[in-house]
């Protein structure tokens, strides 16, 4: 009879401890299929990061691209006109070609230092790749913005062809038309012939359209990344 119940005992005992460790492994199962949920929500949402980045990129991209080829505009304007081509337009703005652009990124600052945590290899690939192609699109904006702030600006100051009067003509705090006439045209058309024009025609030719292929580049590597992301959600 004792040994019957010792038997009982035991088969209750590892019953129990059956039972525990099923509840144990259902228990941390339970815990990892959250943990899951939650590490593919905070995924989700890093995915979900990147896109609204890259469709504010997609913004900045078209809206540089928009402003470079109406410089490229101006750029043949003068060169047509140094070329006895072409007549004075007053649809161009010849101090436009003063401005200096600033091209303003977002996804390599903000997305760089998450490339680490994205777990699906494609999308990490896509993205960092992203980022080298902004890299080279900023490193040509940059250039093109140093020429114009630089070289351009001294040039035409060099040659007195800036107006003091265009800063001041308008009303004190009415600055509408302030950009229009800075820089005299016919002091300009008298330096047509100089070696130092030419060549900064061409430097601001080619600055401009490096510029814009990397853009270009840029914008189809956004799409591309864009479709990806989407096709996630």
């Amino acid at each position: 009879m004792e040994k019957n119940k010792t038997r009982k005992y035991l088969k209750y005992a590892v019953g129990e401890i059956v039972l525990v460790v099923i509840g144990i492994l259902i228990a941390l199962s339970i815990n990892n299929w959250n943990e899951e949920i939650k590490e593919r929500k905070i995924e989700e949402q890093r995915y979900q990061n990147i896109l609204n980045d890259i469709q504010d990129d997609e913004a900045t991209i078209n809206e540089m691209i928009t402003i470079l080829r109406l410089k490229q505009d101006l750029h043949y304007y003068l060169y047509e006109l140094s070329q006895n081509d072409g007549r004075q337009d007053s649809a161009f703005s010849i101090g436009q070609v003063n401005r200096a652009p600033e091209l303003d990124l977002v996804s390599g600052k903000n997305q760089l230092t998450e490339l680490e945590f994205i777990k699906d290899l494609r999308i990490r690939r896509e993205v960092n790749d992203y980022i080298k192609y902004e890299n080279a699109a900023l490193s040509d904006a940059v250039r093109l913005e140093l020429i114009i702030k630089n070289d351009v600006r001294d040039y035409f100051k060099n040659i007195n062809a800036s107006k003091i009067d265009s800063y001041f003509s308008p009303q004190r705090y009415d600055n509408s038309d302030i950009d229009r006439n800075l820089i005299d045209m016919d002091t300009v058309s008298k330096h047509f012939n100089d070696t130092d024009f030419k060549g900064l025609l061409m430097k601001l030719r080619m600055s401009t359209s490096n510029a814009l292929n990397t853009l270009g580049a840029l914008k189809e590597k956004n799409k591309i990344l864009q479709t990806i992301l989407r096709d996630k959600q």
